[in-house]
Formats: structure tokens, C-alpha cells, sequence
């Protein structure tokens, strides 16, 4: 771990229980455990699974749970490390529902880069709690601290039942090939707003299919899934994402839109499941690491039933025609667009 996160992270001085959320900085959240009770929360599976392969230590539990209404225990102090898909709105409804889990006089520490808008949230923080000092800045990062004071309670459950009212969702209506969609959203989940440019462009690319055993994976709003079954009646399809929220807004998009060949599955990737493809579509979140990346293929071809395909969009700054060439033996561009690219590789093509 570099020098500059450790002297941040030192500054947290509190010892007992602890809960950490947000960005699942494992080096953090090991350092954090080292002197502490820690109980990190975690609504990406993947995410809880690596935490608990990488973190030895006795005192670190990490939970799988939507929110924190799901963690049963106040805490002496409470850390919430920034994430940037959380959004400004995702960011402070994770600050309040901290400060409501950590006791009267315990502090909530968020830790932010300055050029994420750390200062804004400094300010949020003293709306919040009444109090909020900066305890260190280094490389770029900010540490901030505030203490939960008497009194304060009733502000925080005001702030909370706003924050749920904000959770309502958003209905989207799509429409593509003479059949509208409609899909809820909600702050938190990728592509919130509007239909991202990279799932039109795959989507584009799967007209008239032919196969019947069908994978959207990293579903998300499960637009990609929902489209191929509501074209293809006769096939059926899982969608999968390692998300909670995302996964529980699928299962009601699917309801929406009146299916009955879909089903959901929350997974780390593909392990929590089995089962092979004739073909698994995918929008990948090209924001996690290469080596995710690079696994995913391999694991996607053993998922493939023979002449089975991967279908993948990505961001046109990200290549993985040499790994598909490697495991498959072949890769071909079926679309670009302006910032996307679609790729496919075929299950035994020769």
C-alpha cells in the first residue's frame, strides 16, 4: 500500500466496530481490520467475494445486502470510501444511512479525491451532522471527519425518508424494431438516464437470431436480455449481474414488460450458477480491472455450448481481440460506432 494512503488512514484513530462502504478499496479495508471489528457492506457479489478471498483477518466480516437497513449493528465509527458511479445523490444517501448506524458520539469518515468534488461533500457533511473537519490531504485524496452529536438523530431519519423518496424510480420507454420497452431505473445502476449508446449498437447487431439458450451477462436494467426474449419467445434467458439493485429492477422490468423466458441470476461472474449458452451478449463494464477482463473470456467459452457465440460490446479505447483470438481462435468486428465497437468470437468456429 503506498506511504500517502497509509498516513491518511492512520488518522482514523477510533477502536471497536467498525463499518466501512462505498468503493471496495481492499487495501483499506485491511489496514482498517488490523486494529478494529470491521464489517464491510457490499452490494456487488463479486465484490464480497474478493474481499473475503483477499482479507484474512478474524475481526473483517463482509455482508451482501441492498442497503445498510440491512446491517443490524450500530458501530462505534463508520468509513465510506467514494465511488464515482454512486453519483452526488448515491454518495449522501450513503453518508446519512452511516451516520444513522453509528453511535451517539462515534464519527463517519469519507474519504474522496479532491477533484471528485471531496470540498462539496465536506460542506454536505456539515449540513448533515452539524460539524465536519478535514483531518488530511495527501496524493490528491481528502480524508473528512465528522462526529455524531446529540440531537442529531432527528435531522438524520428527516434526511433518510427524503433520500427514500428520491429512490423513486424512473420509468424509460425504448423502442426498437416496432416494439416499445419500458424499464425502470434508479440512481445507482448503470445507464440510469437513458439507453446507453453501446447497448443500441449490440442490440442492433443481434437481429433475427437463431439461438435458443441465451446469456445476458452484467445485465444491469436487463435491457440487452429483455429485448432478445421479447423477439424470441421460443428461447430462454438468464440475465446475471453480480449487483443487487440492479438485479431486483431486471426482475421488475421483466414483469413490465409482460415475460416469461427470462430469469434473473445474482452471480460473481459465473460461479454462483451452472448451465451452458448458445450465445451470452454482453455489455461489459470495462471499468474493472484487465484481469477481469481477460477471465471473462476464458470462462465465457467453457459457458458456450458448441458453435456458441460471444457477442461483447466495448468502449473502443479497450482491446480484447488478441485474448478472443488466444481462447477462441478467431474474433470479427461486427459494428462500430462512434465510441463503441462490437465484437464477436465463435465456439469452435473451424
Amino acid at each position: 500500500m503506498h506511504k500517502w494512503k497509509i498516513k491518511l488512514l492512520e488518522k482514523i484513530e477510533e477502536k471497536g466496530k467498525g463499518l466501512f462502504s462505498g468503493k471496495a478499496d481492499l487495501e483499506a479495508m485491511d489496514f482498517l481490520s488490523e486494529k478494529n471489528s470491521l464489517t464491510a457492506v457490499f452490494s456487488r457479489l463479486n465484490e464480497k467475494n474478493l474481499a473475503e478471498k483477499k482479507i484474512k483477518k478474524k475481526k473483517f466480516l463482509a455482508v451482501f445486502a441492498k442497503d445498510f437497513n440491512e446491517t443490524e449493528n450500530t458501530f462505534d465509527f463508520s468509513v465510506v470510501f467514494h465511488e464515482d458511479f454512486m453519483g452526488k445523490n448515491g454518495t449522501e444517501e450513503t453518508l446519512v444511512f452511516a451516520g444513522k448506524k453509528t453511535r451517539l458520539n462515534g464519527k463517519i469518515y469519507f474519504i474522496c479525491k479532491t477533484s471528485r468534488g471531496a470540498k462539496n461533500f465536506a460542506e454536505t457533511m456539515k449540513e448533515l451532522f452539524g460539524n465536519s473537519t478535514t483531518l488530511g490531504i495527501r496524493n490528491g485524496v481528502r480524508l473528512i471527519a465528522s462526529e455524531k452529536k446529540k440531537g442529531i438523530e432527528g435531522k438524520i431519519n428527516k434526511e433518510i425518508e427524503q433520500k427514500n423518496e428520491l429512490k423513486t424510480e424512473k420509468l424509460i420507454e425504448f423502442g426498437l424494431r416496432s416494439k416499445k420497452y419500458f424499464f425502470y431505473s434508479s440512481f445507482g445502476v448503470f445507464s440510469a438516464k437513458k439507453i446507453d449508446e453501446g447497448t443500441k449498437l449490440l442490440l442492433e447487431c443481434l437481429k433475427k437470431i437463431k439461438e435458443k439458450r441465451i446469456l445476458d451477462f452484467g445485465c444491469g436494467l436487463g435491457i440487452i436480455g429483455i429485448v432478445l426474449a421479447k423477439e424470441n419467445p421460443e428461447a430462454g434467458i438468464v440475465l446475471l449481474d453480480s449487483d443487487f439493485k440492479s438485479v431486483k429492477l431486471t426482475e421488475k422490468n421483466i414483469k413490465k414488460n409482460e415475460l416469461n423466458n427470462a430469469e434473473t441470476i445474482v452471480s460473481d461472474g459465473f460461479k454462483n450458477f451452472k448451465g451452458k449458452f448458445d450465445l451470452i451478449a454482453s455489455n461489459l463494464p470495462t471499468h474493472e480491472k484487465r484481469e477481469f477482463l481477460e477471465e471473462f473470456v476464458l470462462e465465457a467459452e467453457k459457458r458456450l455450448n458448441s458453435k456458441g457465440r460471444l457477442v461483447l460490446v466495448l468502449n473502443k479505447a479497450v482491446f480484447l481481440e488478441k485474448e478472443l483470438n488466444q481462447v477462441f481462435g478467431n474474433h470479427r468486428i461486427l459494428a462500430q460506432g462512434e465510441k463503441h465497437k462490437v465484437i464477436e468470437a465463435v465456439k469452435n468456429l473451424g
